[in-house]
């Protein structure tokens, strides 16, 4: 399930289409239309049907999937105050000649229904030549190409195109490539595995060699074995904050276990709370003796040192919409291992970026275990020897593991009489997502009595599903849409309740995106409704607490919003990015003028909460890539400041909105609320040639 960027208020949305329902007669423009990239999230009609949970192909992928970000057209809003029309405002492009030329390009079966999807479906034929690392790298490393410049085949060079499409589009682009050595779209995978059953994605042995060559270094760039030797020698990484060394070897006692080498803090045995922990800086030689003698490197948050890795989080982020982690396992060769069998409590994707490991993963061992809330003990040998694993596989360079929470697994490097020159280390990426992000979560902030006992149920996994993806951008209390408007504080209600109400009719397709955003709110209800009165069933409950706690879904939303803002990475801002915030202040002049054109700089770094009489705003770009290195700074504002606020967050790429169209009762308010969040660097702007200096603020 995914929400809508656009950036206008879902509930003003609907307003406008319930005050619009009797223009549809109207005949529709179509003489100077705009056309906008529509990402929409269906699924790719030529995806191929897997016959096994280990999907691999032959031939690189001719036709990339049609997916998106169900960006919609600006639409007009009037304040409350003024009576106005306002109008959000998009910057000029003309793409008619650009249109026709890319029409050109699709052949007459495949014809889309719309300019926009035959666009799409020619933008990620593009894409999809790109690897994960080329579509993250930054714009100054891209080979500098005139747009107009085509590369082989007459279409334009994927790497400049890349540069132009937007973050939430980057983020699915950059999933679906992950997952394209086995020629499956992200939608396939959520509806096929997501938190049912692991995947391994990997190429077919007869694929030609230069596809092989391709999937072999389509993780090059990210993390490698001579990166992590230059680490220990710059920087003081510490046992068991920025490292651990470990390997899973047999005791006295004839029972393999795991045996951590970390070297432990001087003062861990009289620590206090609230004590600061006094972490042993790892010695590089010590580190790679132990390596050598068999132990396995796991380097905690690699993010907080690798740029790449940290740009690869951050753009997951925005694809799951929930916090992102990692940590890397560099591992010798000659049959070791460094961990026990156990499970975790994460999604896991296992990258494999040099060598080779050999992997085995086993179902969970019972309905309590599946999707699981934290991660197991570890299994001894024995009491694995009867488990059938379900997979059994050697991943290379290139491959992918998907695991869902509670399937077990253990891994080891292959010895030399499994494969000849698979004796070398191998060094792969696990990236988790999911970990505290279940309904169990969400119900614990709404109603926290009596889920402790339904979250641990042995009947049933339904408050230990994880959370709808990006359920964020349209629950919390400014997409609230209800037909009572005395529900809501006056300052959203003219937010809601702005429009023009001499607008054109929306167009079916507008029509049908607000639509969809209203059934995934009423899905998302419907689905906490029947955990909710689950809880409220197996402990024997009325149902009035039930009822309150349906109420209360929005502010808890907000709450777990909240959270997820202090836990996630800052977002890795491109330099295209940079150059318009207030990190380009010299460039731009730093001031916002009444003729500014704004926008949020990525989706969802920023969220608007209503807190005790006052509009509060959370933000995760000051945040540490150290888990909870900085707290939160919350920003606080008056009420009446709420819609301007509103647009400001809701407003992303390719949106821009003037200053002059925030709702607000006088210029200068809307000046000032856009210059805070603008020197807060979450702001983007775009001047005038010509700047309105006709209005001052300090």
């Amino acid at each position: 399930m995914e929400g809508n960027g656009t950036g206008m208020s879902r509930a003003a949305k609907k307003r406008a289409m319930k005050r619009q329902k009797q223009q549809h007669s109207k005949t529709k423009q179509n003489d100077n239309a705009t056309v906008e990239e529509e990402n929409s999230t269906s699924l790719s009609d030529e995806a191929t049907e897997s016959k096994g949970v280990i999907l691999k192909r032959k031939l690189p992928v001719e036709d990339a999937e049609h997916q998106g970000n169900n960006d919609a057209k600006p639409m007009k809003k009037k304040s409350s105050t003024e009576k106005k029309m306002k109008k959000k405002r998009k910057a000029s492009v003309d793409d008619s000649d650009d249109e026709e030329e890319t029409a050109e390009h699709v052949g007459e079966g495949d014809a889309p229904k719309s300019s926009n999807n035959q666009i799409e479906v020619v933008v990620d034929k593009i894409l999809a030549q790109l690897t994960p690392r080329q579509l993250l790298l930054p714009s100054d490393e891209v080979t500098e190409l005139d747009h107009n410049e085509m590369a082989e085949g007459g279409l334009p060079d994927p790497k400049t195109l890349a540069r132009d499409i937007t973050a939430e589009k980057k983020a699915r682009c950059v999933f679906n490539s992950i997952l394209s050595s086995a020629n499956i779209t992200a939608d396939e995978f959520y509806n096929e595995y997501w938190e049912k059953k692991p995947i391994v994605i990997s190429l077919d042995s007869e694929a030609d060699k230069d596809v092989q060559e391709r999937h072999r270094c389509r993780f090059d760039g990210f993390l490698s074995m001579k990166e992590i030797r230059k680490l220990l020698k710059t920087h003081a990484l510490r046992y068991g904050q920025d490292l651990n060394v470990t390997r899973y070897e047999e005791q006295n006692d004839g029972v393999k276990r795991r045996v951590t080498l970390d070297l432990l803090p001087p003062n861990i045995g009289s620590v206090e709370e609230g004590d600061t922990v006094e972490y042993v800086v790892a010695d590089a030689k010590d580190v790679w003796s132990n390596f050598q003698s068999g132990c396995t490197v796991r380097l905690l948050c690699p993010q907080k040192h690798v740029d790449p890795v940290h740009s690869l989080l951050s753009t997951l982020e925005l694809e799951f919409g929930c916090m992102i982690g990692a940590n890397a396992y560099l591992t010798p060769g000659r049959n070791s291992q460094g961990f026990a069998p156990h499970y975790d409590d994460i999604e896991a994707f296992i990258l494999q970026l040099e060598g080779y490991k050999h992997w085995r993963v086993y179902p969970p061992f019972n309905k309590m275990e599946t999707l699981p809330r934290v991660s197991s003990r570890d299994y001894t040998d024995k009491e694995m020897e009867d488990v059938e694993p379900v997979f059994d596989v050697v991943l290379g360079p290139g491959d992918v593991l998907y695991m869902p929470r509670g399937w077990i697994h253990q891994a080891h490097t292959p010895s030399t009489s499994v494969a000849n020159e698979q004796d070398g280390h191998s060094l792969h990426l696990t990236i988790s997502a999911m970990q505290t992000w279940a309904w169990g979560d969400l119900l614990e902030m709404v109603m926290p009595e009596a889920l402790e006992a339904a979250a641990a149920s042995d009947t049933t996994t339904s408050l230990r599903e994880g959370l709808p993806r990006n359920f964020l951008s349209y629950m919390g209390a400014v997409h609230d849409i209800t037909s009572n408007d005395d529900i809501l504080p006056n300052p959203l209600n003219q937010a809601n309740n702005a429009t023009d109400e001499n607008s054109e009719s929306e167009d079916e397709e507008e029509a049908l995106k607000n639509e969809k955003i209203r059934k995934l709110r009423e899905s998302f209800k419907a689905e906490a409704k029947k955990r909710i009165m689950r809880v409220c069933k197996e402990r024997g409950s009325i149902s009035v607490p039930c009822f309150l706690a349906i109420t209360m879904l929005d502010a808890g939303c907000d709450q777990i919003g909240k959270r997820f803002l202090s836990d996630r990475l800052p977002p890795a801002l491109t330099k295209v990015e940079l150059a318009q915030t207030s990190d380009a202040r010299a460039d731009t002049g730093g001031k916002v003028w009444p003729n500014t054109m704004c926008r949020l700089v990525r989706p969802g770094i920023a969220r608007l909460v209503l807190e005790d009489e006052k509009a509060v705003l959370y933000h995760c770009a000051d945040n540490s890539r150290a888990f909870h290195g900085n707290p939160l700074s919350p920003m606080e504002f008056e009420l009446d400041d709420a819609p301007a606020l509103e647009l400001l967050l809701t407003t992303v790429e390719p949106h821009w909105i003037c200053v002059t169209d925030l709702l607000h009762g006088d210029i200068e308010d809307k000046m000032e609320i856009a210059q805070t969040l603008y020197d807060e660097g979450i702001l983007s702007i775009l001047q005038s040639e010509k700047p309105d200096r006709t209005v001052q603020v300090n």
